[in-house]
């Protein structure tokens, strides 16, 4: 009766907690890197600097606020993209890892059987 109702948990409710478990791994994993925020502040200033403007100030003080801002936020949008790159990478090896233990799930039980009939057979690693 108990690998009855093992087998029971095992095809229904504990493989659904394990799909979601799953896909709350990947929703973590995306706040982690802060994949939707870095995309919003893609061409933001990096760590928000920026160089102080004057109405009043000359044109030379203006020119060179003009370059702190732009080399600010190129500087912001190559650490974003590599951050966001890097996270969309590791999201997909951790999808595809996520994805082949889902699948593989209904065949865990087996596995001790399978690895006593191999072991008769005499198969080793």
């Amino acid at each position: 009766m108990l690998i009855v109702s093992f087998l029971q948990w095992w095809y229904s409710r504990g493989w659904l907690t394990f799909g979601y478990g799953f896909l709350e791994k990947l929703k973590s994993t995306a706040d982690f890197f802060s994949l939707g925020l870095l995309f919003r502040t893609l061409f933001s200033p990096f760590r928000q600097i920026s160089a102080y403007s004057d109405e009043f100030a000359s044109i030379q003080q203006r020119l060179i606020a003009f370059t702190d801002k732009l080399v600010s936020r190129l500087v912001g949008t190559v650490v974003r993209l590599t951050i966001i790159i890097f996270g969309i990478v590791f999201m997909f090896f951790e999808a595809a890892i996520g994805s082949l233990l889902v699948l593989a799930w209904p065949l865990m039980p087996f596995a001790p059987i399978a690895s006593i009939v191999l072991a008769a057979m005499g198969v080793t690693l």
